[in-house]
């Protein structure tokens, strides 16, 4: 992680040198070198991360432990994890940008139609659901018995 940091941090120096020189095809050049950098580490510590999380659930280690098996885990299908991670992401960007387009700046642009589709449907009537959690927000009810799932035995 740090030779990546230092690599960032030149190419941040260079693309700021540039600008400074007014030149625009290093500029542009240096972006994309930038944001081609940022994506693929990116998408490649959210697999990681993904991973460790699962790991975390289904075995009893956790933290660096698990990012550590994670990473064991990935090895030799790193390029279809950080395949699958980003077309999730992609997917969640081009729907945060629909949403954003239609929902939140689309004022009269588009049908209301239109609008509850995308937004699905979020106007909810908050009176009707404080009064239908109501009977639900009362004191804390202890369990009557006292099993634990973990004494159970398969």
């Amino acid at each position: 992680m740090l030779a990546y940091n230092t690599v960032f941090l030149i190419f941040l120096i260079a693309l700021i040198v540039a600008i400074d020189l007014q030149n625009v095809v290093l500029a542009v050049f240096l972006l994309v070198v930038i944001f081609v950098l940022f994506l693929v580490v990116h998408v490649y510590m959210t697999a990681l991360w993904h991973l460790a999380s699962v790991v975390s659930v289904l075995e009893p280690v956790y933290g660096f432990a698990a990012m550590k098996k994670s990473y064991e885990l990935l090895k030799g299908k790193t390029f279809m994890a950080c395949s699958m991670v980003f077309i999730y992401l992609a997917h969640c960007g081009f729907i945060g940008v629909v949403f954003s387009a239609v929902v939140v700046r689309g004022g009269d642009d588009y049908g209301i139609f239109i609008r509850k589709v995308v937004g699905g449907f979020l106007e909810i009537d908050k009176s009707a659901l404080n009064d239908h959690l109501g009977g639900y927000l009362g004191d804390y009810v202890p369990l009557k018995s006292n099993v634990q799932m973990e004494n159970f035995e398969v």
